[in-house]
Formats: structure tokens, sequence, C-alpha cells
């Protein structure tokens, strides 16, 4: 930590890395930035470790860039002080901190961001992995034989669940047109077989349903996370079990990989990223590694509906409390003005939560919103408290999509953005 101290501003272009990349400030800093934004191009194997390749997330940051991140902030610092990721996501930068034997903390207000994070990081006793991974493939044959016994009998193998708190009619409704009814019949056994298990054991439930959300947009007619457009797929009878116990495989051998580093599982937490200080004390973090929302460019809420739908995870918290999402943007009369505003007060809980001297690594990327280029960068400026400094960054040009971001940036390159702030001695 020392050994990078803040010199004299210069620039940097990295022409060679797929798309121009400047940098500034602390020149040690920023070419570590420079790395982090190289590496998805030059570490090809840092997306397949571990539990990486578990669950899609809509804008995930990629490992190998996290990886780097987690590597630059933790230096120096105490292994019992936790590295912290206040928009956590699918648990990618958890994953890294856990990897690399520092302690750590997830936030995320989005449910099933949180289910995913902790079924990623479930290093537990290699018995426990042994009995998820038997209650998988149990579940999994169960569904098998239950499909083929009502073929042959010429029934049905279950029918809809009725989740707890839930009008069954409104689910059907939101679910109707988006799975055969083979598909949804299967489905539907599976969860409620997870269900039974939660019940008796929390955990590997909990897990569990991770395993079944990963596989629920295969299996589905949405497009992808971030299209919700309809289309045709052809689902075999007992795809969905097969998928599932694939999947639970594939979990099972990167919580075995992941066991094997020195960390220990990350502490998750379901909230706004701006009550950071009712579970991080202040003072304490050794460092931030997180990306906050891209303005204007995402709806969590619209993206995982069919999860949540199918799921039985209430979400009205996250409807309501989302920051920086389309949504926001496309409603109310200033609505770059309130996003300033939730960022700043997630930038001060960041600032509260840091040691004196610590650093917080924020990627972020610039966007457009009713129209209108938002640039990344001058927000977080313009939001900067006394507590933190910019100690350096690195800026990525970006390609434009079509002509309105065309037309919104105009001369100005958009870009995707790692910015290291420093907080300022007491």
């Amino acid at each position: 930590m020392a050994g990078r101290q803040v010199r004299e501003r210069r620039s940097l272009s990295m022409t060679r890395a797929p798309g121009r990349i400047d940098a500034d400030g602390d020149r040690e800093t920023a070419e570590i930035l420079v790395r982090a934004l190289r590496a998805p191009t030059t570490d090809h194997e840092a997306a397949t470790e571990f539990t990486h390749p578990f669950h899609t997330y809509p804008a995930r940051m990629h490992p190998a860039t996290a990886r780097v991140l987690v590597e630059l902030v933790g230096e120096g610092a105490p292994r019992t002080a936790p590295i912290v990721d206040p928009f956590c996501g699918s648990g990618t930068v958890l994953v890294e901190a856990r990897a690399a034997g520092r302690r750590a903390i997830g936030i995320d207000l989005n449910p099933l961001a949180t289910l995913i994070a902790r079924a990623k990081t479930w290093t537990q006793t290699a018995r426990r992995r042994s009995q998820l991974r038997e209650a998988g493939h149990a579940i999994a044959g169960n569904a098998l034989a239950a499909g083929k016994a009502a073929r042959r009998s010429g029934g049905e193998a279950t029918g809809t669940r009725k989740p707890k708190g839930f009008d069954p009619n409104a689910r059907d409704r939101k679910l109707l047109s988006w799975f055969q009814p083979h598909v949804r019949r299967e489905l539907e056994f599976m969860a409620s077989a997870i269900e039974d298990l939660r019940e008796r054991d929390t955990q590997i439930g909990e897990v569990l349903l991770a395993c079944l959300s990963s596989i629920l947009y295969k299996v589905s007619s949405r497009a992808s996370d971030t299209d919700d457009t309809w289309i045709e797929r052809t689902i075999g009878r007992g795809l969905p079990a097969r998928l599932f116990a694939k999947r639970v495989d594939l979990l099972v051998a990167g919580l075995d990989e992941l066991s094997g580093t020195p960390g220990a599982p990350p502490e998750v937490f379901e909230r706004d990223a701006r009550t950071l200080g009712e579970v991080v004390a202040a003072g304490s973090a050794a460092g931030v590694v997180t990306s906050p929302p891209y303005a204007g460019t995402y709806d969590y809420a619209d993206h995982q509906k069919l999860r949540f739908d199918f799921l039985a995870l209430r979400h009205r918290v996250l409807d309501a409390g989302e920051i920086g999402s389309r949504r926001s943007f496309e409603a109310g009369e200033q609505p770059h003005t309130a996003w300033l505003g939730q960022l700043g007060e997630v930038i001060a809980a960041i600032a509260r939560a840091l040691r004196p001297g610590r650093e917080a690594a924020l990627v972020i990327g610039d966007s457009v919103a009713r129209g209108r280029a938002i640039y990344a960068l001058d927000d977080l400026r313009e939001v900067l408290g006394d507590e933190l400094v910019v100690l350096a960054w690195a800026s990525q040009h970006r390609p434009m999509h079509g002509p309105v971001e065309r037309n919104a940036f105009g001369d100005r390159p958009k870009a995707e953005h790692i910015v290291v702030l420093r907080r300022t001695a007491e």
C-alpha cells in the first residue's frame, strides 16, 4: 500500500486492448486498472473456475476483472478486515474474495441475487456438499420417475403449486405462456420437493432452489434474462430434471474447488446498499469492490420477474427500492437528479465503511436514458464528499449501439470505467 503514493497525473493509452483504454492518476494503480479492464480478454480461465459458470446474471462483473480488483484493494490489509461488495449481484466478487482467502461481505436488495450468491459461496464440509449432490439427484430422479409413471397411467405427474401468500390464479396467469404444460409440471414437482426439503434442511433447500432457478430460462419460452421476447422452444420430457441434476453437479464441482482455498464463506445480506452501515461497522472494511448500477440501463425487477413468479420470491422491496433502474428513468420528472442523490448516498455509505487510507474500486459505465448520455465518471465526481479522493481511474471505450446512442454521445466516446477511491486519513 505504501508503495502506491499519488504521483503526477498522466494519461496512458492502451490501443492494443479491444477498445482504447485511457488512464490517469497514481501511475502504479492506473496500470493495475488497465490490466483489470484487459483481463477478460487475457485471462481465459477465470470465468470457468470455481462457481462462476453456475448461474447467468445480467451485467455481472467479469471474474477476471474482479480477481485483479480484489487483490488491489486487499493488499496489505488484515485478513480479518472484510472486502465488501454493496451491489454483490450473483456473487462474483464474493467468490474471488473467498478464493483469495479474504473475509467478504455482500449486500444486494434483489432476493434472487442473494439466493445465488449464497449458493455460489456455500463452501461447507465435504460431507454437506455430498448431501447437496445426493439430494439434488434424488429430486431429479423422482421427477423423472413421476413423469414416466403418469404417462403410463395416462394421468398427470403433478399439479401446480400454491405457494403460501401468493394468489394461485395470478401466478398461473403470469406463468402460463412461458412453459409448456409438461415442462411446468416437471418444474413444479421439483419445486415442491425442494420446499419440503427446506423445512428439514434450510441451507441445502435454498441452494437447490438456486439450482432450479439456473435452468428456468433454458426450459422456458423467454429469450434470455434481458430479453423477454417469446420464442418457440421444444423441450423434451425429462429434460428439466436432467438439466437440474447437471446443474447440481456443476455447482458441487465448483464448491469443491472453492473449498480448497483458504477463505471462509462470505456473509450475504438482502438489503439496500445505502444501509451498508447496518452490517459493516464504520471504519472496518479493508476495501470495497463493486459495480453500481449503470444509470437507466437495467431493470432487475423486470429481467427476473419470471424467476420471481415461479420460485415465489417476494420482490416488492426491490421494486420500490432499486436505484438507477431503467424504469426509474422512464418515470419521474427529474430522474437524473434523483439518481445523483441515490448515488451520493451509496458513496457516503462506502466512505463510512472503509478504514482510513483504504480503497474502493468501482466499475461503472456510461449509458443513455431518455435519449440523454449519462457520463458515469462525471456523476461519480459530482457526488464525492470530502472523505474520499480519486486515486486513479481507467476508461475503456465501448461500442455504441444504434442511432440513439450515437446521437446521445456525439463526438464524446462511450466508456466503461474503473475508479479507485481512497478514504482520507482521520
